[in-house]
């Protein structure tokens, strides 16, 4: 008797869910200028709308269908904004905003054995990550990411700090072989991780998974033990991978192979592996990344201010690799604004394929959502505005002298400095981020006590 009364409707780009015969209701209702849905069809829609109800998309259409089929709790009409998808930051260490700025003007192995691997031993500990966790969550929603994924240590404080901050996380706890701040090495990193892993087992926003740090501080038996779980519990895998040209002669040097080879006879390599920064792949790598459908995560700007090279994100495209955006840490960045990376993507791809029409802006910001979503596993619940998926989406004010005139809302979103002017985050329809204000973070309060700590670190 429901399903003859609730009926599919498709029109064209939009999907709407009516009741016949009667008015729906919702919790909330946003019209918008312009509405980006990413899926099932990569446009941008003028003047339509989007209804949200327990947290899901149940209706996006034309603002003059949906208004008339619905009426809502709360409604929001942004006349002179874009709304689309939340931001997935595929790649990053939050807690790392702590250290923005330490050991500029160095070479990848020089930053980490000379600067952070030193500081992160003398000042790394639960309550430097739980701040740090919360200055980048603070700047990740206000730029308009809604979904990030985490690889570093007491990630059982940055689970806790995104939960409480109603944000979306996978959390990918650390696996490296020697003793850190947090583990003893393999075996304690992997029974800490496995605990985090059963306490998060059923959350809606909070997704546990295996970061083994790369292949050059993880064994392959250590390896193995990673492949074992990751199939045992259908986990995620996170590695860092063929970062910069050293790390790939050292690999050929003494093994006789790439890493990508190793995890491949290894069979690390699939649909659930997120190979991060992939700056040098040769034809025969690249088609074994192809054929294991194993997924790759480009961070530009990390990538350039530590001169490791850069990701040929059309190549992975070509062969049909999925390819996602990070940030990569702010240490390295310096910013977690991810329309930012956006705009450097863009100009990456088309500086480096010397062809003014590859990194497309539509192109692009798929890759900051719907594809980010594909990369880290979370197709099924966002990266797009599609009706039964999460309401996680953002609005950016677009009536703005660096924005305007409005020719095309994809190009204004990645060239116009779209992370200034993110106005409305929601993650699971509640509202994180309206005009200014986050809903479970003090900004003040955050200034104050990063100040404070930099105080401390600069003594100690």
């Amino acid at each position: 008797m429901k399903a003859a009364i609730l009926h599919h409707l498709s029109i064209g780009v939009r999907d709407i869910w009516c009741n016949t015969g009667a008015m729906n209701t919702c919790e909330l209702l946003i019209q918008a200028r312009w509405l980006l849905p990413i899926a099932p069809d990569n446009v941008a829609l003028e003047h339509h709308a989007v209804a949200i109800s327990e947290g899901r998309i149940v209706a996006v259409g034309p603002s003059a269908e949906i208004t008339r089929d619905y009426t809502a709790d709360e409604f929001l009409n942004l006349d002179q904004h874009i709304v689309l998808p939340g931001l997935v930051n595929a790649h990053g260490h939050a807690a790392m905003t702590l250290l923005r700025g330490a050991g500029e003007d160095q070479s990848l192995q020089a930053w980490l054995s000379d600067t952070i691997w030193p500081l992160e031993a003398r000042h790394v500990d639960a309550d430097f990550v739980r701040l740090g966790t919360e200055v980048a969550i603070a700047e990740m929603l206000s730029t308009g990411t809604t979904t990030f994924a985490d690889m570093y240590f007491f990630p059982e404080e940055c689970a806790s700090i995104a939960d409480a901050t109603g944000m979306r996380a996978q959390i990918c706890f650390p696996v490296i072989e020697f003793e850190n701040v947090w583990s003893d090495g393999v075996t304690d990193g992997l029974h800490k991780g496995l605990s985090l892993h059963d306490a998060y087992r059923h959350h809606e926003r909070i997704d546990i998974a295996i970061g083994p740090h790369s292949a050059y501080t993880v064994g392959a038996e250590s390896l193995e033990k990673v492949l074992m779980y990751a199939n045992e519990l259908d986990m995620q895998v996170q590695i860092h991978m063929h970062e910069n040209p050293q790390e790939v002669a050292d690999a050929l040097t003494h093994r006789g192979e790439t890493w990508i080879r190793v995890l491949d006879r290894i069979g690390l390599l699939g649909p659930n592996l997120q190979t991060v920064h992939m700056t040098q792949v040769s034809d025969e790598d690249l088609a074994t990344i192809a054929d294991s459908s194993s997924r790759v995560v480009h961070c530009p700007s990390s990538n350039l201010k530590l001169a490791s090279g850069l990701a040929n994100v059309q190549r992975f495209r070509d062969v049909g690799v999925r390819v996602a955006l990070g940030t990569d840490g702010a240490a390295s960045n310096n910013t977690l604004n991810l329309f930012n990376e956006a705009h450097i993507a863009t100009l990456i791809a088309k500086h480096g394929g010397s062809d003014p029409t590859l990194g497309n802006a539509q192109e692009t910001l798929r890759m900051a959502t719907l594809d980010g979503a594909v990369v880290l596993g979370l197709e099924d619940k966002i990266g797009s505005l599609e009706v039964g998926k999460a309401a996680d989406l953002i609005a950016v004010d677009a009536d703005n002298l660096t924005m305007m005139p409005h020719y095309d809302p994809f190009s204004a979103l990645v060239h116009g400095e779209a992370g200034r002017y993110v106005s409305h985050a929601y993650v699971a329809g509640q509202a994180v981020y309206t005009a200014g204000k986050f809903a479970h973070l003090d900004a003040s309060e955050l200034r104050a006590k990063v100040r404070q700590w930099h105080d401390y670190a600069v003594r100690a």
